[in-house]
């Protein structure tokens, strides 16, 4: 009878916690968007520190690696947004407070960052210099839209107009045809090879620099070629 007694005790001291309106769906949707974006985070500073560790046996990834990467990275960040967006009056009216279980002794670091309602010093200073920004400055983002739409438009337009072949117009390539232009080529070609031969001697390991064509091609192909 005594142990009856003890059970119906225990079970009048654990009342039960309703959870029906914590929104679970949305917060874990948030959290592992928010885990996404960490792993994308890490798995970019491994390979920019293992290369730094190792430079000359690792290698960065291209430029169309790194800009796949940083795509990813912003849909998530996108989608982050998006998510926060439109669960914002909810979120707004959501506490948080530990369980009964929760074991806040050894955890009283975790508790306290998520009992934490005011922002971290220097997340509340670009907030602030976002807002003062704002104010100062009113940006029409659907006309910037619309803009940009005009400028991508445009070039294609005038990209259809033209046939590229290099980096000379019509004009300049009948110019180098004649005699000043082969005399103008073969002095640049001069003056080229000798800057070539003076980089050698100052860069390291004897190699030169990379020309700007090679950069501008590395930039849009990520290609050293």
């Amino acid at each position: 009878m005594n142990s009856a007694h003890y059970a119906n005790a225990s079970t009048t001291l654990a009342p039960e916690i309703d959870t029906s309106q914590i929104p679970i769906d949305t917060l874990e949707s948030i959290r592992n968007r928010l885990n996404q974006v960490h792993l994308s985070l890490r798995k970019l500073s491994d390979q920019i520190n293992h290369h730094n560790r190792h430079p000359n046996k690792v290698k960065l990834p291209n430029y169309a690696q790194f800009q796949n990467q940083f795509q990813v990275l912003l849909t998530q960040l996108h989608t982050i947004t998006s998510d926060l967006d439109n669960n914002d009056e909810m979120l707004k009216n959501t506490n948080v407070y530990p369980l009964p279980s929760f074991p806040t002794t050894q955890q009283e670091g975790l508790i306290t960052t998520l009992l934490r309602k005011k922002p971290l010093p220097e997340v509340d200073e670009w907030i602030e210099s976002a807002a003062n920004k704002r104010k100062n400055e009113y940006v029409n983002i659907q006309k910037d839209d619309e803009f940009a739409q005009w400028c991508l438009t445009k070039i294609e337009e005038l990209r259809e107009e033209f046939q590229f072949y290099g980096f000379n117009s019509v004009d300049e390539l009948e110019y180098l045809d004649t005699e000043a232009g082969r005399k103008e080529t073969e002095e640049n070609k001069r003056i080229e090879n000798q800057k070539y031969e003076e980089e050698l001697k100052i860069t390291d390991g004897g190699k030169n620099g990379l020309h700007p064509n090679k950069v501008l091609k590395f930039m849009c192909q990520g290609v050293l070629t």
